[in-house]
């Protein structure tokens, strides 16, 4: 799998004109990012997937990259924008997943807001990521929100898609497949980046059923996500190199920026406490074989969860040097700050404030 699929199909959709204007970190005025009314903004106004969220200005709808856009600014909306903007987004997820597998199937939208009834179902990236970002964000709506009565309503829901995602997929070495079968067929490869998402979805969703005092399932989930991260740590992570694998299948560590640099910061950024003593040698592998990532050298995308990672660890400097190219990219090329770039945006402006939660 690759775990940008979207984004590694860039050089032919700039040669195509997708995207507009120039990659190039040239010199442009550029002020900070409103990232919060910029995910806003992204909300597919009508047509069959209206309450879901482009990618891009007139871009598809991939649910992974909109469930990490989303989940990093639930904690800056009030109610309303909570019941408006949010709330929508989880109901049109839920009412397109396949009853039978609790999978989802990405939307393209060819002719964007010209025509939003137009669209064509792609496959999905992945079945455990989509999956478990989703959980994260619809457990983060419910403690943010107190809307109970949608919790009731939908947790059966919410349990299958655990459940067949990140349960049903599992390995004898607790990392997760990253498809169900068939597709497994082609591609079970456990990735570091998939798993520690998975992870965070786990720790979300038994979390809130431990809150419900549904202690039996919340117990089975928190076990998963303690098997992943034994798994991430007995068989992605290289002592003597001391780095992580980007997945079960690779045959040795890269120095490519993705995934063999980028995945290092994962195990933080989604917070496995479990490897805290694995954070710094992934974030030393990652700025010794990618120094300069900050300036947005190594790829047309910003990847701000690099800088989110930077700001979690107390490194400033670097965090803010990361935002204001994002900043100037924003300016110069709107559409490479996808809906999760500006998620992780905002998530580093919300550490770097001192909100260390976010």
């Amino acid at each position: 799998m690759q775990r940008r699929s979207l984004i590694t199909k860039v050089p032919a959709a700039l040669a195509a004109g997708w995207l507009l204007g120039t990659p190039a970190r040239a010199a442009v005025n550029s002020t900070p990012i409103d990232a919060v009314a910029e995910i806003k903004a992204l909300r597919i106004p009508s047509g069959p997937y209206a309450g879901g969220y482009e990618l891009a200005p007139n871009g598809g709808l991939n649910w992974y990259f909109a469930n990490l856009g989303l989940v990093a600014i639930v904690p800056m909306l009030g109610a309303a924008d909570l019941q408006s903007h949010v709330l929508p987004y989880l109901n049109l997820y839920l009412a397109n997943v396949n009853a039978a597998t609790s999978t989802i199937a990405d939307i393209e939208l060819p002719y964007g807001r010209a025509n939003t009834s137009v669209f064509k179902k792609v496959a999905s990236d992945s079945d455990d990521a989509y999956a478990s970002t989703f959980l994260s964000l619809a457990t983060r709506y419910v403690v943010a929100s107190g809307n109970w009565a949608w919790w009731e309503s939908n947790k059966a829901a919410l349990k299958n898609m655990a459940y067949r995602n990140l349960a049903l997929t599992a390995k004898p070495s607790g990392l997760t497949s990253v498809f169900q079968s068939p597709r497994s067929q082609s591609n079970s490869s456990g990735y570091l980046m998939d798993n520690c998402e998975g992870y965070r979805g786990l720790r979300d969703f038994a979390a809130l059923l431990r809150s419900r005092s549904e202690l039996h399932e919340a117990n089975y989930y928190d076990l998963l996500a303690s098997n992943t991260a034994e798994g991430v740590s007995r068989f992605l992570f290289k002592a003597p190199a001391q780095a992580f694998l980007s997945s079960d299948a690779a045959p040795a560590l890269t120095a490519d920026f993705y995934p063999g640099t980028t995945c290092q910061v994962y195990p933080q950024a989604f917070g496995l406490r479990e490897l805290a003593g694995q954070f710094t040698a992934g974030w030393n592998y990652f700025n010794t074989h990618t120094p300069g990532w900050e300036t947005g050298s190594y790829d047309p995308f910003p990847w701000a969860i690099l800088g989110y990672v930077a700001a979690l660890r107390g490194q400033t400097g670097l965090a803010s040097a990361q935002l204001a190219t994002i900043d100037k990219l924003f300016a110069a090329n709107r559409r490479l700050v996808t809906i999760n770039e500006l998620g992780f945006y905002q998530r580093t402006k919300s550490v770097l404030a001192g909100n260390l939660s976010a």
